[in-house]
């Protein structure tokens, strides 16, 4: 998601008092040479360890921070799961039906993850690829009929967004909901190209139930492609309009409803060209036992040091708010919510700074424009991390530096 210049947090190794004024004056002239003002920008710059504020510019206002948020829930996530804990996603065979145990993990199917990875035969990893790898582990198993393929997803509860995400958005790939099966990122990777006088979207992964509308149109050779995408009426359609003038190298990602029953109906399709029959697909309700059964194939693992670093040095918004979830699933014992997230965060930065006028926590990736917080306390909740502890240097270790991740065209000469 794109960053709002509302709020600046900087801990640096500065001199002692007497230099600070210095730096005050440096940093409240740049503000003016850049046209704004304290009505605009709230600055805090911190040693850790002093009890003053090095630079203080509207420090305590409440402003939005946009991903900056994800440095709360990352950090709370270091501290709550642990250095050692990774997502695990589970198939198991319970009587005559396959259960697949969602544990919210963001980066089940993600490309980016699956691209430092090979198959088992040497060939480059895919999402359907993963899902083969399942498939084949049922049939040597000796499942060879399943009554009901089983998607069990209440790890998470309530909302699959929450409040303050822009409603015109929510088909962009930063807006994908968060469920307890997560598969893909969400999303649907397009990469258009022209064929005998048309467009073919060339969408994967090959989702099922999700009807792809596509009104895309040959473009002039030489001009420039451009390609809108839509959700339907009922979000249950994807919607490509557009010219394209040769084939598209970055794919176009765009956000799906309802994952964990598209990701039901998707490892269906691969179980059945393993040579397993399928009967039905549905998703796990509150009258399902708890899950349980004979597994039947490697649970399918995240590291948590891997989530907080697609999290932090990459600004993924799905794996931001899946931890939000996740933590809040770990402390109440309960399918993890937006609330009971919210409530672990609040009270966990509280604790950090004291109370803090204004700050409302309302995700983990900062997607909602209700999310408030003063920099000052940013400041805070930051110098509480010790560089000693091996807890929590799994969450700074995590950040991206000057020059690297998003952070690849700031700061460099700093």
């Amino acid at each position: 998601m794109r960053w709002i210049g509302a709020l600046t947090v900087l801990l640096v190794a500065w001199p002692a008092a007497p230099a600070y004024a210095e730096l005050q004056q440096r940093v409240e002239q740049l503000i003016r040479d850049a046209g704004y003002s304290s009505r605009h920008i709230s600055v805090a710059v911190r040693e850790c360890g002093e009890p003053t504020l090095a630079v203080d510019v509207a420090a305590s206002t409440p402003r939005i921070p946009a991903s900056n948020q994800k440095l709360l829930v990352s950090g709370l996530a270091a501290r709550v799961l642990g250095p050692d804990f990774r997502f695990e996603t589970r198939l198991l065979q319970r009587d005559g039906d396959l259960v697949v145990v969602g544990d919210g993990d963001p980066g089940l199917g993600d490309d980016a993850l699956l691209a430092e990875m090979t198959l088992p035969d040497g060939s480059p990893a895919t999402a359907t690829g993963l899902l083969d790898l399942w498939a084949a582990a049922a049939w040597q198993s000796g499942v060879r009929t399943v009554d009901t393929l089983v998607i069990d997803d209440r790890v998470f509860g309530g909302d699959v967004r929450s409040d303050g995400w822009p409603k015109d958005q929510l088909h962009q790939w930063y807006c994908a909901p968060v469920t307890g099966l997560n598969f893909s990122c969400n999303t649907i990777s397009f990469t258009p190209a022209p064929s005998g006088g048309r467009v073919l979207p060339r969408g994967r992964p090959s989702w099922g139930g999700i009807e792809i509308v596509n009104e895309m149109k040959v473009g002039a050779a030489g001009s420039k492609s451009v390609i809108h995408t839509a959700g339907g009426p009922d979000r249950s359609h994807i919607l490509l309009r557009g010219n394209v003038s040769r084939p598209q190298q970055s794919p176009v990602q765009v956000s799906i409803e309802a994952p964990a029953e598209a990701f039901g109906l998707l490892l269906a399709d691969r179980l059945r060209r393993a040579g397993i029959t399928v009967d039905n697909v549905r998703t796990a309700t509150d009258t399902d036992p708890p899950p349980a059964g004979r597994a039947v194939a490697p649970p399918i693992v995240t590291p948590l040091t891997t989530a907080l670093r697609r999290c932090n040095f990459d600004s993924h918004n799905l794996y931001a708010d899946a931890l939000l979830k996740r933590l809040a699933h770990e402390l109440t014992g309960r399918p993890g919510t937006w609330t009971d997230g919210r409530r672990a965060m609040t009270r966990a930065v509280e604790d950090a700074s004291g109370p803090s006028t204004g700050l409302q926590i309302l995700d983990g990736s900062g997607m909602s424009r209700l999310n408030a917080i003063a920099p000052r306390t940013m400041t805070d909740w930051l110098c509480s991390f010790d560089p000693t502890s091996v807890v929590d240097r799994t969450f700074t270790n995590s950040i991206s530096r000057p020059g690297e991740g998003k952070l690849a065209a700031r700061f460099k000469n700093r």
